[in-house]
């Protein structure tokens, strides 16, 4: 008989996921791991680990909460793979898998995570673009005769 008497305080709780009767006699709900008591004392919410714990991922990696737990992925700039026989985030190399945004007149650099782009030795510029050097035209003369070779000439009937 004293079961049904938890049982029905239980039930009468309206526990999202279950309770326990405490020593005392008062009941009170559960969550399951990863999910904590929301403030109605009924329902549960989302841990976030992530926030929780800054350094729960191991290095190269990132922590994205989940509902009920979290996962690590590999940071921007890593993929997952093995090293020494270890299962772990690596460096991408962007310049071998041609997914990096240098320029055709520039050379990829790979660095841990990332990667530069350098302009060629006749070139200028910040490696994602780049420009020759000896430019036979400035950039303005250039513009101004684009200008004049779209400039529509009028035609004037004859008086």
């Amino acid at each position: 008989m004293f079961s049904f008497s938890g049982e029905a305080a239980c039930f009468s709780l309206r526990c999202q996921f279950g309770c326990q009767m405490e020593r005392g006699g008062e009941v009170r709900c559960l969550c399951p791991p990863g999910l904590h008591l929301a403030a109605d004392n009924k329902t549960c919410e989302d841990v976030n680990e992530c926030l929780e714990d800054a350094e729960v991922c191991p290095p190269r990696q990132t922590c994205k909460n989940t509902f009920g737990s979290f996962l690590c992925v590999c940071q921007d700039g890593f993929v997952f793979g093995t090293i020494q026989g270890l299962l772990q985030c690596r460096d991408k190399d962007e310049c071998l898998t041609g997914s990096h945004r240098c320029s055709r007149h520039a050379q990829c650099v790979n660095t841990d995570g990332s990667y530069t782009c350098q302009c060629l030795e006749d070139y200028f510029g910040n490696g994602h673009t780049c420009w020759p050097k000896r430019a036979p035209q400035s950039k303005a003369v250039m513009y101004y005769n684009y200008k004049l070779s779209k400039r529509s000439k009028t035609i004037r009937p004859p008086s």
